[in-house]
């Protein structure tokens, strides 16, 4: 069958421009290839799965790799800042080193976020995977930051560490890293004793102690797992791990203490969402963590490793059968517009497909106000916001049906300053003034 183009099926119909809405002509055509979306053959989440679904926060805002804005991605200082500033969960990308650690980094290797080519010259493209994790702590995983954005620099960036699953699940609990008075970490010893020293540790391991400027929040967390063929058994490795850790909601997952009016997300059953691009390693996801929360990522290209839809109607159905068959609760677009110049997943006919399907929607990655006011639907609105005004009207004739499941449910952002405010979310002091509270 040809494939239907996404720029015909729009044609005269949903097309969104920096000011707004363009409604349809008068005399719109008995036949409409828009409508076909609404009934192309899609599968449903199961009751069962529908449950589990449910597990996750409403209007989710998950701070991507922490923060890639206010500080160095993936540290301690971005997932402090983030827990802190009132993210829902802190966004991590799970690699793994080659003592079997599971790491919180995003890129294939460590080039861009990090000073290895003055500590393992000629290594600078090797994957984590040829690393232990003592090798990885003497790497410096913040000053890049303050050169690539001066205007959030801080010294005392400079020196932050890799943090690995487990450094993110103790910060999501309120601690952090022991350090003596000129900000030195603490590792764990052999014997069980603690040491300044690095080479005078076992792994490479942190001791961690309750933050004194924890604010209260209790965030889940939500990990990407990366490619099944760079790191086997990731998965199983996973499950292991969270059950030890107490974050596995089906198997004896222990209670975290919350704070009345805080955010509690890590207190319940969404604490933990597996997210994954990977056709190969949600098929295991399900196998080992039945029953937690999943999401099914997208991107545009074409790929066999992959799940990604064209710009067609077929190939977005067959990604959201795929997903519903496999339990994937979420659906992860991506969005358009600057800074990231993304492909656009996330027009309101796809997610009325996402949501037929019974799926969540939570797109990335929102950087701009322009952004949460196009995908939450507010040009729909004459620009006013669901989290201004939960009975707004429809503002205009568009000739089809505007509706809630044209738009998202939650969003990964790199600024989760804005998105709470967006959603007139408390926030106690500005993004700068929480990092200076943080000792930053």
């Amino acid at each position: 069958m040809k494939s239907l183009n996404v720029r015909n099926l729009l044609a005269g119909a949903l097309i969104l421009t920096s000011i707004g809405f363009a409604g349809c002509e008068d005399d719109t055509p008995d036949y409409n290839p828009y409508n076909l979306y609404k009934t192309y053959p899609l599968n449903e989440l199961s009751a069962e799965a529908k449950i589990v679904r449910d597990y996750v926060k409403p209007d989710a805002v998950i701070a991507h790799r922490g923060s890639t804005f206010w500080a160095p991605e993936e540290t301690e200082a971005a997932f402090r800042w983030a827990r802190n500033m009132g993210a829902d969960y802190l966004e991590i990308d799970l690699q793994r080193t080659k003592d079997g650690v599971l790491l919180a980094l995003h890129d294939g290797n460590l080039r861009r976020t990090s000073n290895i080519e003055s500590i393992f010259p000629g290594k600078e493209d090797y994957p984590v995977s040829v690393f232990t994790l003592k090798q990885l702590r003497q790497l410096d995983a913040g000053s890049w930051f303050n050169i690539d954005k001066p205007e959030n620099a801080r010294a005392s960036f400079v020196g932050l560490q890799i943090c690995t699953l487990k450094d993110v699940l103790l910060i999501a609990e309120g601690m952090k890293v022991k350090r003596n008075s000129e900000g030195k970490p603490y590792y764990k010893k052999a014997d069980g004793t603690e040491t300044l020293v690095l080479e005078d540790s076992s792994t490479g391991e942190f001791v961690f102690v309750v933050d004194n400027d924890d604010n209260g929040n209790r965030p889940g967390v939500y990990a990407e797992t990366k490619e099944p063929y760079l790191f086997s058994g990731m998965e199983a490795d996973l499950a292991a791990f969270l059950t030890d850790a107490g974050w596995n909601i089906t198997d004896s997952p222990k209670t975290i203490a919350t704070t009345p009016g805080k955010v509690a997300v890590g207190n319940t059953n969404g604490r933990f969402i597996l997210q994954t691009f990977s056709r190969e390693s949600v098929v295991k996801l399900e196998k080992e963590l039945p029953g937690v929360p999943k999401c099914m990522l997208l991107w545009e290209d074409e790929s066999a490793a992959y799940v990604r839809p064209s710009n067609s109607i077929e190939s977005l159905a067959e990604f959201i059968n795929f997903s519903v068959e496999y339990n994937c609760h979420i659906a992860g677009p991506s969005i358009a517009g600057k800074p990231n110049g993304y492909p656009e997943l996330t027009e309101p006919w796809m997610c009325e497909m996402y949501h037929r399907a019974g799926m969540l929607v939570h797109a990335y990655s929102f950087d701009t106000e322009d952004q949460l006011r196009k995908y939450n639907g507010d040009y729909f609105y004459a620009g006013v916001s669901r989290f201004d005004n939960p009975a707004r009207v429809i503002s205009g004739d568009f000739g089809y049906d505007v509706n809630p499941n044209m738009f998202i449910d939650g969003g990964f952002t790199n600024l989760t300053d804005l998105s709470m405010k967006y959603q007139n979310r408390e926030v106690v002091g500005t993004a700068q003034e929480v990092m200076n509270d943080l000792g930053y």
